[in-house]
């Protein structure tokens, strides 16, 4: 596979900057994760890459940080990067950048995420 542009969405900048404001090295894990999916094609294991489903089939979603155990999740310790790649055009899009909370709401999903 030829190497992937990165082209992130507004929304991925707007949520990346408001992160950013929180705690700034989610620049650096989010940039250096990406990077690598552009380089490789794929993330090692610890990051749970995996095709989302429902409303969101064809987008991907990989952890970036998880909540440690015993820990109540928020937006520093649970993000999330989603993602699709258009193969036609060799790009990787970056669509949201966030907590389970806030990118899928009401599901009560980040509850059961935690590291290992």
């Amino acid at each position: 596979m030829k190497k992937l542009k990165f082209k992130p969405r507004s929304t991925f900048n707007a949520d990346l900057k408001r992160l950013a404001s929180i705690d700034r090295t989610i620049i650096a894990e989010v940039r250096e994760a990406v990077d690598l999916l552009l380089e490789t094609g794929k993330l090692p294991e610890e990051f749970g890459d995996h095709e989302l489903s429902r409303r969101m089939a064809g987008y991907y979603e990989f952890h970036l940080r998880d909540t440690p155990q015993g820990k109540q999740p928020n937006d520093t310790n649970d993000v999330l990067v989603v993602y699709t790649i258009d193969e036609n055009e060799l790009i990787l899009i970056g669509i949201r950048v966030g907590s389970h909370d806030r990118l899928f709401p009401d599901q009560n999903s980040s509850a059961g995420y935690h590291k290992k």
